[in-house]
């Protein structure tokens, strides 16, 4: 657990709760902005239940942000096929309440340095395009856009970008 002067603290491993918030939060987020719904939802918890139920805390983790016992980020990353692919990073997502304080970027490099630690070749991601918050934290962190493609992974034809970052 590493604690920050303004009351919030970062904690690796599963916290109870912490399956459900993420996908709430994914959910709402990507139904405002590209109408994603029921079948986004559940493949976010899905997906994120296989990741809990089988990764292994040497090479894949996940944290949470927290306050007052409140959740309000989280951050993935999958290091499973990190020597054939790079290691994935995944579900981040940030509170609004969060937002403006650094607290994404503590994540993100918090994600970077599990990898780096591990001498983990790169790390990749996969995001919508036109999150452009997101991105431009990507990209001021080393990540490179790669490719873009219309994908009907999340149900309907959206664009995704993957992005890398080298890290050796």
């Amino acid at each position: 657990m590493k604690e920050l002067k303004n009351g919030f603290t970062v904690k690796s491993g599963y916290q109870n709760g912490l399956v459900g918030w993420v996908t709430s939060q994914h959910g709402q987020a990507y139904r405002e902005k590209w109408n994603l719904g029921q079948f986004f939802e559940c493949q976010v918890a899905r997906e994120l239940c296989d990741f809990m139920d089988t990764h292994q805390p040497l090479n894949s983790q996940i944290w949470s942000l927290q306050k007052n016992d409140q959740f309000f980020g989280s951050i993935t990353l999958d290091g499973s096929k990190a020597n054939q692919d790079g290691a994935q990073l995944r579900w981040f997502v940030l509170d609004e309440k969060a937002r403006g304080f650094g607290l994404g970027r503590l994540l993100l490099n918090t994600a970077i340095r599990f990898a780096y630690d591990r001498s983990f070749p790169s790390i990749r991601l996969y995001t919508l395009a036109g999150l452009e918050p997101a991105a431009t934290l990507y990209k001021s962190c080393g990540f490179q856009e790669e490719d873009r493609q219309i994908s009907d992974r999340w149900g309907k034809g959206i664009e995704i970008a993957k992005f890398r970052l080298p890290l050796t």
